[in-house]
């Protein structure tokens, strides 16, 4: 059932491979469904409990198990460890997905052997790189895994004091708007801007991508609002956080903008204190994101640093490295 570590099995996706998603919330079209479809995954099998999924397990070759945000982490957590104690199926990757961190919940599924554990909100690019390193590195040597993860925990400490200015994004077809947000805004945050809603989804696809988007509700062609619907309708940018710009005749459509999936919204005329608490607000909320990831990467790039090299010491290797026994 484990995937072989190939690197042209990478090259490929993950066509051809069968993924277990476990998620109570019975709607196939969910974003998780649509961005395993977007990566190439063709096989997705679905199951809604914990029972169900270990009787899938036994009857079919499952390549990865994902349980979804909406599973309750109690039934995650036992679905993991009943997988884990099966000779017959402890060596499918398991990811576990969550709808927040919990510290004490992080590290009970890294002592029952989760292979990657990830906290919403994430991009599919994330998630792609989460689920290739869950599929074709779980086989590589012990000495090799080793040397991989050392490097990768220096990457993570360094990402952590090396941090980069948010990305802002402002959308709006009047272009003394962009000019007076930009001159508020770019002494913090590094500043881009477009003048439509075509443009705007343009750049939110690309990388790097933005980390929060000023969204004007009018504009020509494409409004605030099909462009958030599109946004939150598209796994390349779910994740991307939007503050709508409006008059303050525009009740109903910041509601509806907020049901959609925007997380404040600021009125116009544009006052400069309020754009920059708005931002600032959001913008933590953020960066508190970007933290929690690197703190879940930490812990288990420990943990697997650990594994590792109790692997190396049980086969009689020898790193010849002080370093590393520092580390772990």
């Amino acid at each position: 059932m484990p995937i072989e570590n190939n690197s042209t099995n990478q090259e490929n996706s993950f066509l051809g491979l069968t993924v277990l998603l476990v998620d109570n919330v019975d709607d196939m079209q969910s974003t998780i469904v649509s961005m395993l479809k977007t990566m190439g995954f063709k096989n997705i099998v679905h199951s809604t409990n914990g029972a169900h999924a270990l009787n899938v397990l036994f009857q079919q070759e499952i390549n990865l198990i994902i349980t979804a945000p909406q599973l309750p982490n109690e039934e995650a957590t036992q679905l993991l460890k009943q997988t884990k104690i099966n000779p017959k199926i402890s060596k499918i990757p398991f990811v576990m997905m969550a709808a927040s961190i919990n510290q004490t919940q992080v590290l009970d599924a890294i002592k029952h052997g989760v292979t990657e554990y990830i906290v919403k909100p994430f991009s599919e690019k994330q998630l792609v790189n989460l689920l290739t390193k869950a599929l074709f590195e779980t086989n590589r040597s012990a000495a090799s895994k080793l040397a991989s993860l050392t490097q990768k925990n220096n990457q993570i400490a360094n990402n952590k004091d090396n941090q980069q200015p948010l990305q802002i994004l402002v959308v709006d077809d009047v272009a003394d708007n962009i000019k007076l947000l930009s001159e508020i805004l770019r002494k913090e945050y590094k500043v881009k801007a477009a003048t439509s809603g075509e443009k705007a989804l343009q750049i939110c696809e690309r990388d790097p991508q933005p980390d929060l988007v000023l969204l004007d509700i009018m504009m020509p062609v494409m409004d605030g609002m099909e462009v958030c619907r599109r946004l939150k309708a598209n796994p390349k940018t779910q994740h991307i956080a939007v503050i709508f710009l409006s008059a303050l005749d525009q009740t109903k459509h910041i509601i509806q903008g907020l049901e959609l999936g925007a997380v404040d919204y600021i009125t116009k005329p544009i006052d400069p204190p309020l754009v920059q608490a708005r931002v600032r607000t959001h913008g933590k909320i953020v960066e508190g994101n970007k933290l929690m990831r690197n703190q879940i990467d930490i812990m288990q790039e420990n943990a697997r640093l650990k594994e590792a090299f109790e692997l190396i010491k049980q086969k009689g290797y020898h790193t010849g490295s002080s370093s590393v026994s520092k580390r772990i």
